[in-house]
């Protein structure tokens, strides 16, 4: 991570939170309290598109954290697992929004098989910036 990176997280976290915080039972909701996270909903043909707007990296969003992310969010939205798509919307600091795919399957009521997909195509990235513009802050 570049120091760059751990400025911003740090501008995010509250004062007793320093840079090596262990995160154990750290999960959605505090983050959503700290102002760390922003979620919103958009709804389109049968599918909830959850965005998880934030600014930097965040240790909830890696690859060893999000299968509980997720179920926490499902959870917390009260959204079906087989309808609902969940994308990070990582706001820089010069403006411009990324988004991020978090896909995953349902399997025995436990998120499994967490794929993590930079959205990179420029369609992808218009209909994405749509969705998350018409959403509802939840």
């Amino acid at each position: 991570m570049s120091h760059s990176q751990n400025a911003q997280l740090d501008s995010y976290r509250t004062p007793d939170l320093g840079a090596n915080h262990n995160l154990k039972g750290f999960d959605v909701a505090t983050a959503v309290a700290r102002g760390e996270f922003h979620l919103s909903l958009s709804t389109m043909l049968g599918c909830d598109y959850i965005f998880v707007s934030h600014k930097g990296t965040h240790e909830l969003l890696q690859p060893k954290r999000a299968d509980k992310t997720i179920r926490e969010l499902l959870d917390l939205l009260d959204t079906s697992p087989h309808q609902s798509m969940v994308i990070s919307a990582d706001e820089t600091a010069n403006g411009t929004t990324n988004f991020t795919r978090y896909d995953y399957a349902w399997e025995n009521r436990q998120v499994t098989k967490v794929s993590i997909t930079p959205v990179t195509h420029n369609d992808q990235i218009d209909f994405m910036q749509m969705m998350f513009d018409c959403s509802t802050a939840c």
